[in-house]
């Protein structure tokens, strides 16, 4: 006599349910740590037209060379008065992660004035890597005029690193 699957038609989710042993199939994806630096009331300024490593630093040592680093840049502001341009980038290590020009940002500013802007920046890096990494806020002008990456007038800006456990499927 052959066995006949039947399937539920739907899951009752106002109901509790407890489970036992392991699933499998879930995926990963899961927080496992996170690491975070701030600046308050600091300005860093640079004309140079390469990229220049800021004071925003983080070094996370990955669990498993599956896990992905999520990268958050927030707060602050780039700074750059009338005709100037600043690009912004995130490096691991010493490879910039942005573009090689360009970096992850850029702002410019024409005649008319200066432009204060808060930024924000979020990045999944796959490092490949159990070894430890250290992830820098670089920036640059696009000109050889001055540019600025400040807190000064902007209150925090903060730096975070969450390591993710690698996605299964």
């Amino acid at each position: 006599m052959p066995f006949t699957t039947l399937k539920p038609n739907g899951i009752d989710l106002s109901q509790d349910f407890t489970f036992t042993g392991s699933v499998s199939g879930a995926g990963g994806g899961k927080l496992l740590q996170t690491i975070s630096t701030t600046k308050t009331n600091t300005t860093q300024s640079t004309s140079s037209t390469s990229f220049v490593a800021s004071s925003l630093t983080i070094n996370i040592t990955p669990s498993a060379t599956s896990s992905k680093i999520l990268l958050f840049l927030n707060g602050g502001q780039m700074y750059t008065p009338a005709n100037r341009a600043l690009h912004i980038t995130i490096y691991r290590d010493s490879t910039n992660l942005g573009d090689a020009t360009r970096g992850m940002a850029r702002m410019t500013v024409g005649g008319g004035g200066e432009l204060l802007a808060p930024h924000s920046i979020h990045f999944l890096d796959s490092p490949n890597s159990s070894s430890q990494k250290t992830y820098t806020v670089y920036f640059e002008s696009d000109d050889g005029n001055t540019v600025y990456l400040s807190t000064a007038s902007a209150g925090t800006m903060s730096f975070t690193a969450m390591e993710i456990g690698a996605w299964q499927i």
